[in-house]
């Protein structure tokens, strides 16, 4: 299950104990909106890492890469 899977779903079972089920279709939706917006600042920067992670410039195909073009 996802980072905003889980998000979401924990979102609507707090609501869910804590308000009547009419009123779970009133509930604040900026406040929602708020939620979803930090949850996707983070995947996104937890993605971004990851990408900056793997793309090393002491890798050995880039190295090779370079070896490669400097020969020819």
């Amino acid at each position: 299950m996802g980072v905003l899977e889980v998000a979401i779903a924990s979102l609507i079972w707090a609501r869910r104990g804590e308000q009547p089920h009419d009123e779970l279709y009133g509930t604040d939706i900026g406040q929602f909106l708020g939620r979803m917006v930090v949850a996707l600042a983070v995947f996104a920067a937890i993605i971004t890492g990851l990408q900056i992670a793997a793309a090393r410039p002491d890798d050995p195909k880039i190295i090779a890469d370079r070896t490669v073009a400097e020969a020819n």
